[in-house]
């Protein structure tokens, strides 16, 4: 049997392509690759800002919500204070997240948390005032220790995945003295999370269903409102909002946008209206690629 410890391999890719001995040269090197990329919603940003302001791009793509503008904060978690990270740490969390973003395409919770994460990291290191080149595992479980106390079970496990895979860019791209090769050894998968403790397919739970259609006392409850609120009480137009929910079924976000809404015709004749366009998914694509037409020309014998 072997008693040897197993040396996990790296699954991160560098973005360098050629490391320096000096570490300080290799986070320039990095810093400065992050600065060239071109990526769409970046345009306008500061670099030495602590919050960048994004309006347009990948990260505004969320199926689920109607923004039209975000925010990038590089600042500790509300947890440890809400400052501004700064130093190093900052200039390293700003070029981790325009290459991930590039290389990646991760969405903007999965950002916000790398940045969080890095947070703790600093945090653990700045304890006995060490930097970001002298980096150990001791500090790594104990940011994921704060972490653990700081959260709850399933955010603090996708927060330990992020301290781990900075872990791997510090690794790859020869940013500290020691290979760190670390995850959190009391990183468990929660039972929320896609873990044995869900429901099997042939649970007979899994046929059982809700439904999803609103009960008669919610109609009872509009409707006495309706009849009993003044008509120019200061809540009746939240009332008549409420009711118009409740009988369409939509969200407010879906209905405030049909006054904007124009008349279209499928193929078919039949008029429609897209009562929520920017739900619909378009297709997400890593990084546009030209078509190039290359021209053969006879071989000369």
């Amino acid at each position: 049997m072997r008693n040897e410890k197993i040396i996990r391999k790296f699954k991160t890719i560098p973005f360098l392509t050629s490391l320096e001995v000096d570490r300080r040269l290799n986070l320039k090197n990095i810093i400065y690759k992050a600065k060239l990329l071109k990526l769409n919603g970046f345009e306008f940003i500061q670099w030495n800002e602590e919050i960048w302001e994004i309006t347009s791009g990948r990260l505004l793509q969320e199926s689920s919500k109607n923004i039209r503008c975000i925010n990038l904060r590089f600042l500790y978690s509300s947890k440890l204070g809400n400052n501004r990270l700064g130093g190093e740490w900052e200039e390293l969390a700003k070029a981790l997240v325009l290459l991930r973003l590039h290389s990646k395409q991760q969405n903007l919770p999965n950002q916000r948390g790398f940045i969080i994460a890095i947070s703790y990291v600093a945090y653990a290191v700045n304890q006995r005032k060490g930097s970001l080149y002298d980096l150990n595992k001791q500090d790594l479980d104990l940011a994921c220790d704060l972490i653990s106390k700081h959260y709850s079970e399933s955010t603090a496990y996708n927060y330990h995945k992020h301290v781990g895979e900075l872990a791997g860019h510090l690794d790859a791209n020869g940013l500290c003295k020691i290979l760190l090769n670390y995850k959190y050894p009391r990183q468990k998968r929660p039972n929320s999370v896609n873990s044995i403790g869900m429901k099997r397919l042939d649970d007979p739970g899994t046929l059982e269903t809700r439904s999803r259609v609103l009960a008669p006392k919610v109609f009872q409850i509009l409707g006495q409102l309706y009849l009993n609120v003044p008509k120019q009480h200061k809540y009746r137009f939240y009332i008549l909002l409420l009711t118009f929910f409740a009988c369409t079924g939509r969200r407010f976000s879906e209905l405030s946008q049909l006054p904007y809404q124009k008349i279209q015709n499928d193929s078919f004749g039949r008029a429609y209206l897209e009562y929520f366009p920017r739900k619909i998914s378009k297709g997400n694509t890593y990084t546009p690629k030209k078509n190039y037409i290359y021209h053969r020309k006879p071989l000369k014998l």
